[in-house]
């Protein structure tokens, strides 16, 4: 299996606060990793430096066998754009209607024509369920409406990889399972390979292909959903019984 992103013995500190402590990970190509783990264990920070978006204390970051670590800041931006980012609330523009959000990253890095950039934006809406929406506000929005909005934007560039930074908090169940739904075709679709940080454990065994659990700065456990199902590991089986006795330290 090819590997569309690989973390060595990734160490984050901010001051002398120590996040990560040596990360090991591999993304699969074409595939839906999810990465999970308690409050405070440095998902969303592991994110950022996937992308490049925070560079590690030490260790390397391989992004389709290239190294995000040792690139110049010009070629690290044109690495940024094989990256698509939902966001946790979308994080669309207020003052933009749908149609304007979805094609801000076609208008500022690219010089389509502003018919090509319509049709495109028509497009990848329609991609993720969502037809005749172009001149709506994101308040006359539903919350799983508008993350359909902002992975259209995500997508708009047709990045190689999707990252999701927990696209399930905050909706109902309903709407959990309308944006799992949305994860998980939008990834057959399009192939693309999907990185989802998530406290959801049904969402998590629902859709994710592999699975990696984040805890005191290391992945405790990586592996298939089955794998997580049947584990004697007890960082895995506190958090998946949501148990307040375990080693699992609670603040």
């Amino acid at each position: 299996m090819e590997n569309a992103i690989e973390c060595i013995d990734l160490h984050k500190s901010f001051g002398s606060h120590k996040i990560h402590k040596g990360i090991d990970l591999k993304v699969v190509k074409g595939a839906i990793t999810y990465i999970i783990g308690p409050s405070g264990t440095g998902k969303s920070v592991l994110l950022k430096q996937i992308c490049g978006l925070l560079a590690p204390t030490s260790g390397k970051v391989f992004v389709n066998g290239q190294d995000l670590t040792t690139m110049k800041r010009k070629d690290l931006v044109e690495m940024r754009k094989k990256f698509g980012i939902l966001f946790q609330n979308a994080a669309l523009f207020d003052s933009m209607n749908v149609g304007e959000n979805v094609a801000f990253p076609l208008v500022e890095h690219t010089n389509k024509s502003k018919d090509e950039i319509a049709r495109i934006v028509t497009e990848k809406l329609r991609l993720v369920g969502l037809r005749d929406v172009e001149h709506k506000l994101p308040s006359e929005l539903s919350g799983c409406m508008r993350k359909r909005v902002g992975l259209a934007r995500a997508i708009a560039l047709e990045p190689d990889i999707i990252l999701y930074d927990e696209p399930t908090t905050g909706l109902d169940p309903i709407m959990c399972d309308a944006v799992d739904n949305l994860i998980h075709d939008t990834q057959k679709n399009l192939g693309i390979t999907s990185v989802v940080i998530s406290h959801d454990i049904d969402s998590t065994l629902k859709i994710a292909d592999y699975i990696a659990m984040l805890y005191d700065g290391k992945v405790v456990l990586y592996g298939t959903a089955d794998d997580f199902k049947n584990t004697d590991n007890p960082y895995v089986k506190q958090f998946f019984s949501a148990s307040k006795e375990g080693p699992i330290d609670i603040i």
